[in-house]
């Protein structure tokens, strides 16, 4: 006789899989009639389609192709009896690497024809979404470009460091974009050719990385340190130069031309001082007088020139 059970049991699954076909399909039909209307409006140019989740209670998502826009549409809080639990939840889909201001999501019945629903979603969901995806997007591109980085640097480290683990021992190669390499001193692991046992922790962007050493011995810790903190060595090559000849030294006598002064005693016993010019001056004086028929003899005195007691004047 047959287990009465096991009857019910196969009928509860055939049952919940009947459902869920069913669910599928309804999905199936709403999103290709949604996608239509986009495509028939032209929403950003056109070009969507559509994929059902695998949601027990239902829901589909839209695509964009041309600009990575997505918009998730299930069913919410299906265990609600009447409209409260007939209703559809529309949320945009953002990178995961986007952490900023997401577009407030949205409910619309989902009794509505399909034409109805899609226009609702454009026109008080899609703006919200729009002015905050494109940051989205551009988290992503960054975000791969830095796990690319990554990839790089965890292929050279990988020929460098033979017995190189990720993290948990697992082989490097099933996470060639990880962050944490790991290996081991001989210590620990007899095929390692490793000094010393360590790990290495790579900066998001692939750039920079943070190394740690165990157990390093006094002289590699000093080598390390040198090559942290490296001396500046000049190096060239000494190249001759011409030697100016050196300068003539000066003569113990020297000529310096100036001013000559001369000296003479006044009746008072003084000492005038005659400029170069007065000398002259007297000398040339002197000799016209001298030239003249009767002149007298001259003299010199402490105001100029003057002549004798048988010349004619004196200044």
């Amino acid at each position: 006789m047959d287990d009465p059970t096991s009857s019910t049991a196969v009928d509860f699954r055939a049952r919940a899989e009947a459902e869920r076909h069913a669910v599928h399909a309804q999905f199936d039909q709403l999103g290709r009639e949604m996608a239509g209307v986009l495509n028939e409006d032209l929403v950003e140019g056109g070009g969507w389609s559509h994929t059902v989740s695998g949601l027990y209670a239902g829901g589909l998502v839209l695509h964009h192709q041309g600009r990575d826009l997505g918009i998730q549409v299930w069913r919410d809080k299906s265990y609600l009896k009447g409209a409260a639990g007939r209703r559809l939840k529309v949320e945009g889909r953002y990178s995961s690497e986007y952490h900023g201001w997401r577009a407030d999501s949205i409910t619309v019945s989902m009794d509505r024809p399909a034409p109805a629903i899609a226009r609702d979603i454009v026109r008080r969901f899609l703006p919200g979404y729009l002015a905050t995806v494109d940051a989205s997007i551009q988290a992503a591109r960054k975000a791969e470009e830095e796990r690319r980085a990554r990839r790089r640097l965890n292929r050279r480290l990988a020929d460098m460091i033979p017995g190189l683990r990720a993290r948990g021992g697992y082989d490097p190669a099933q996470e060639p974009d990880r962050t944490r390499s790991y290996w081991s001193s001989p210590v620990y692991d007899e095929t390692s050719t490793a000094l010393v046992g360590g790990h290495i922790a790579l900066a998001s962007d692939g750039q920079t990385a943070n190394i740690a050493l165990d157990a390093v011995p006094q002289e590699l810790a000093l080598r390390i340190l040198a090559l942290v903190h490296p001396r500046q060595v000049l190096e060239g090559t000494i190249a001759p130069r011409p030697i100016p000849p050196a300068r003539r030294a000066l003569s113990t006598s020297r000529v310096i031309r100036g001013e000559v002064v001369g000296e003479q005693r006044s009746p008072t016993g003084t000492a005038d001082r005659w400029g170069l010019v007065d000398r002259s001056s007297y000398d040339l004086a002197a000799r016209e007088v001298s030239q003249r028929p009767g002149s007298g003899s001259w003299s010199s005195c402490k105001g100029g020139t003057r002549m004798s007691e048988s010349g004619n004047a004196e200044p």
